[in-house]
């Protein structure tokens, strides 16, 4: 029920993928987000997650164009 998407890059650290992301417009949270029991289940932990939280009020073209801004951010290096 929760419009929550938490994602993590095996390689990259989250913090920088979440700063590029919001310099592209688009807006996430990086890191622990307050809930380290949550990331020791989930093994982040030690890395931390990209936040993206969705909602009724999120259209289909700016899901599609925030995939489509990550994936140009993953293809640099």
């Amino acid at each position: 029920q929760a419009g929550v998407l938490s994602f993590r890059v095996s390689g990259r650290d989250c913090e920088e993928i979440g700063e590029a992301l919001g310099r592209a417009g688009v807006a996430v949270r990086a890191g622990l987000h307050c809930a380290p029991e949550a990331h020791a289940s989930a093994g982040t932990l030690e890395t931390g997650t990209v936040r993206l939280s969705v909602s009724a009020f999120n259209t289909t073209a700016e899901i599609d164009r925030a995939a489509e801004i990550l994936a140009r951010i993953l293809r640099r290096r």
